[in-house]
């Protein structure tokens, strides 16, 4: 590849107070001729032996130089090598470089796939630790709705779905819990009680610059980060005028509806340049739904496994998304630089499920029961539950050079919130037996995979159909995030084969998180006329099978959206409210990180990080007596402190220009969810489930080492592999089972009730053994003239074992348990065409099945999260040169991978729930 070498003469004059030139600075900016950033770009001093890489931004700075000429040396994977020479006396200069395209990609034209993967390349190249990174420009390649889908592409990656898309990721074989999300640095709030993640369906894949996934972190970054860290890098201020508009539609064979996607993106700079905007918005109409059955299974007093519950299920959701961001940077001068950014989502989902269940199969005949659920909301929502999500998100930013002091801070505040207002169940029952005859008795294939009842249904009209539930609840849920941190960075030996700096900083954290919970019971008298008011439901083509009652008669929903029952008399459901709680959790950190060169090729870095955690949560007890009278009482303010030291020790050894070796020691975290450490017992009488938690349940904790080569072809591509381990402590599980009323402090008829339960606890510690390959290229190196088609591949091993068991758990000797969330294998495989424009990929993902939930006492009745196959399609064509037009067509899910569920064994299906394929088309403007 040519060098390009330019000699430039860019200085500034000042003198010291002794009359010595001080030491200067470079600083600027990276982009290509396109003037498009170019993150991870790697500048060189070379007679000094300084480098730095250029950051997510394109960002550079060069500090401590010497005063005098230096030849500097840029260099970027696909681009032309540059150079050129700078003369410094002292102070600050301000030089942007421009890269342009190299010459060994020939003929082909560098956008689509090869545009965004040498992005992505680059920055992993230059990293210290083991970084996969996705550029916006990739994520656009692959028919990726949202950021879940997109991280799914990445080795060492899995996702889990709700209703057919990537909601939570799970990192090198640990569970979703494990893995920390942030947004440009900082952990967001979470919108849901039930975790402390944010979840990845909220925002919108096109509003995301860069995704950086961290499976070795530093001590500068936060240390709850057993998985990883996945980091959503949003858009930032550009280089120079930017503005691309994108629209698309698809259609959905559940909702036979069409889905509206659209988006926009406007920025400029201004003031010669010094200040920088850019809006961004996309908002995303998504009728869907899906077909579910699900089962559950008991053991009897001789370990036999039995039926006790069967449930088909249809779903109609509409998912609405709005998604906001701003940003703005100004340039006072070469030194000092502030920003500031705001981003807003907003999703709606609007549900409406109509539920059949099979209850108490395996017992008395009188005891069974059918119901027919309806799960809607008010009028107002469109007669559907409607889950609200919002997340903010307002950051102060500054960067500053104070001589060869480097010194940069952040303030923010971030809000997360959740409600569910006016989430409306009304259900009918039918009790005992239908024509003489046992529902338990007539179940087909019971602890197969479908089973199903050959009986039929009594029909709606019979006198044995009651109203057994009528009920409004309001839920209504936020956290609020306040932050500060400050770093500074301080060169000590500057330059030479023995170059060191100091990095230091702080950061403190106030987390204030309170949900509340309103649930109200109503006669069913207040809809005896309900026979008036049906629809009928289990569609036609119910992809579960043609076995299941298609037309089962259900509740209108829109009969039961219209009751106004603000005026009727409403009984509170106190074992519902329980689950209200409020939580306050301060995090103050402190870190020293110190980065040294030893001679030409090997850099070491070593930190220590201090994080010192003071929680208090409180919440609310449900009791029943023996007349069964129930009441609420607090359970007082628990409080919990604890300080974690997290050493870090990173090597990595250059083989050559386009080759690492890396190896790693870092100790991590992972906090419990808020709602695990509420003192509190959630207790359904309707559906007989509860849930306990315990303020107690410590932190898990993590020894990682990790060890890694890699090799960068200069016509763009990567041959990697490297092996991991964890040495896990206080494994936090979600752990299901069985208890009797009394045992939940319940009194009454409802003490020798059975109810399931799900307890979070520290399960065990456990041992994670792993391996990753990755591979991606060009064909070239057959024939040249493919270069056009190109290979992604990845494929990552887990081995997991674990020991010192919770008794609660029962684990016998013996036993071989796997850590939730933990699947053996999983794998990427992508192909595809780039030339004249047209890009086309067929890309492939899969996953072996893992523990999801542990069972209070048998491994027959653990739950297992099954097997996955995903393939999917897309195709795009760009032509034009100063504005660029795009039109593209994706297809998702092309086998029709349903979500499944198990317990215990493979063929024991627990859970199973079709999406279908989504097709959708589209175009894109870049002006």
């Amino acid at each position: 590849m040519a060098l390009v070498a330019m000699s430039i003469t860019v200085s500034a004059e000042s003198a010291t107070s002794n009359g010595m030139a001080a030491p200067g600075n470079v600083r600027g900016r990276v982009v290509d001729a396109e003037q498009q950033i170019l993150p991870g770009a790697s500048i060189y001093v070379e007679d000094m032996k300084v480098g730095v890489v250029s950051d997510v931004n394109g960002f550079y700075t060069l500090s401590n130089l010497k005063p005098g000429k230096h030849t500097i040396k840029v260099s970027y994977v696909g681009y032309t090598p540059y150079e050129f020479t700078v003369d410094v006396k002292n102070g600050t200069l301000d030089h942007d470089i421009v890269l342009h395209d190299g010459t060994e990609l020939g003929t082909v034209q560098v956008v689509g796939a090869f545009s965004g993967q040498r992005k992505a390349l680059s920055m992993q190249k230059n990293m210290m630790g083991i970084t996969n990174v996705v550029s916006a420009d990739q994520v656009g390649k692959f028919p990726d709705s949202n950021i879940g889908d997109a991280l799914k592409r990445i080795n060492g990656i899995n996702v889990q779905y709700d209703q057919g898309e990537a909601r939570f990721g799970q990192i090198r074989g640990t569970s979703a819990d494990l893995t920390s999300v942030t947004v440009n640095g900082d952990r967001l709030p979470a919108s849901s009680k039930d975790t402390r993640s944010i979840q990845f369906d909220i925002i919108p894949a096109d509003m995301v610059q860069t995704i950086e996934v961290s499976k070795v972190i530093t001590a500068d970054m936060d240390g709850d980060a057993i998985g990883g860290a996945v980091n959503l890098v949003t858009k930032n201020t550009p280089y120079h005028r930017v503005l691309s508009l994108s629209g698309s539609t698809g259609y959905n064979w559940i909702s036979e509806k069409p889905q509206w996607n659209i988006g926009g993106t406007w920025g400029d700079r201004f003031f010669n340049k010094r200040l920088g905007i850019l809006l961004s918005a996309s908002y995303q109409y998504a009728p869907g739904g899906s077909d579910n059955t699900e089962f559950i299974y008991e053991q009897d007093k001789d370990d036999k496994v039995e039926l006790n519950e069967a449930q088909v299920r249809q779903y109609y959701v509409t998912r609405e998304r709005q998604s906001y961001s701003a940003a703005f940077d100004y340039k006072f001068n070469e030194n000092n630089r502030i920003s500031f950014k705001a981003l807003y989502n907003r999703r709606n989902d609007f549900e409406t499920r109509y539920r059949l269940s099979y209850k108490k199969l395996n017992g008395k005949a009188s005891k069974q029961s059918l119901a027919l659920q309806l799960k809607g909301g008010s009028d107002n929502h469109k007669g559907a539950r409607l889950e609200r999500q919002q997340t903010m998100d307002f950051s102060l930013n500054g960067d500053h050079q104070w001589g060869i002091l480097k010194f940069d801070w952040s303030t923010s505040f971030s809000r997360a919130g959740e409600s569910k207002p006016d989430e409306r169940y009304a259900t009918v029952k039918y009790t005992g037996t239908y024509d003489g005859e046992a529902y338990g008795d007539h179940f087909v294939d019971a602890g197969g995979k479908h089973p199903y009842s050959d009986l039929a249904l009594p029909d709606i009209n019979d006198k044995g159909w009651k109203v057994s539930e009528l009920t409004d609840g309001f839920e209504k849920g936020f956290e609020n995030e306040w932050k500060a941190k400050a770093n500074f960075r301080l060169p000590l030996v500057n330059g030479g084969d023995f170059a060191n700096a100091l990095k230091f900083g702080g950061k403190f954290t106030s987390k204030h998180k309170h949900y509340d919970i309103t649930s109200l019971e109503y006669d069913g008298d207040n809809i005896a006329d309900w026979r008036d008011h049906l629809v009928y439901r289990i569609r036609d083509g119910f992809m579960c099978g043609d076995q299941y009652p298609v037309n089962t008669p259900f509740i209108n929903k829109h009969y039961i959206g219209t009751l106004d029952m603000a005026h009727m008399d409403g009984t509170h459901i106190l074992a519902d409210e329980a689950g209200a709680y409020k939580a306050v959790e301060n995090i103050a950190a402190a870190y020293v990180r110190f980065d040294q060169k030893l001679g030409t090729n090997l850099d070491l870095t070593a930190g220590l990080r201090m994080e010192n955690t003071h929680l208090k949560t409180s919440g609310l007890n449900y009791t029943m007596d023996a007349d069964e009278h129930e009441s609420l009482a607090p359970t007082g303010e628990y409080k919990h402190d604890y300080t974690d030291w997290l050493p870090s020790l990173l090597l990595r050894y250059k083989i050559s220009d386009e080759g690492n070796v890396r190896a790693s020691y870092t100790k991590t975290i992972s906090r419990p969810k808020y709602s695990a450490l509420i003192a509190n017992k959630v207790i359904s009488i309707a559906d007989e489930e509860a849930t306990i938690g315990d303020p107690y349940i410590s932190p898990s904790k993590s020894d990682n080492f990790d060890l890694s080569a890699d090799y960068y072809f200069k016509s763009i591509g990567l041959i990697s592999a490297g092996i991991f381990y964890k040495n896990v402590n206080n494994v936090n599980v979600e752990a299901i089972g069985t208890m009797k009323g009394s045992e939940l402090g319940l009194q009454g008829d409802r003490a020798s009730s059975t109810f399931k339960v799900t307890q979070n606890m520290n399960a065990y510690d456990a041992r994670i053994f792993g391996v990753e390959l990755a591979f991606e290229r060009d064909f070239s190196f057959i024939a040249p003239a493919l270069k056009c088609v190109g290979f992604y591949g990845n494929y990552t091993y887990t081995h997991s074992t674990t020991r010192n068991y919770n008794p609660l758990l029962g684990i016998q000797d013996g036993d071989d348990v796997k850590m939730a969330g933990s699947p053996e294998h999983t794998g990427n495989v992508s192909l595809y065409f780039d030339k004249w424009g047209l890009n086309v990929r067929l890309s492939y993902n899969a996953a072996s099945s893992f523990i999801d939930a542990m069972n209070l006492g048998s491994r027959e009745l653990d739950r297992y999260y099954d097997n996955v196959n995903y393939m999917d399609l897309n195709a795009s064509y760009t032509w034009g040169k100063t504005s660029k037009f795009t039109i593209f067509a994706n297809a998702t899910n092309l086998l029709n991978q349903p979500l499944r569920y198990y317990q215990g064994h493979n063929d024991r299906t627990m859970q199973e729930e079709y999406y279908g394929v989504r097709c959708n088309v589209g175009f894109k403007i870049d002006l």
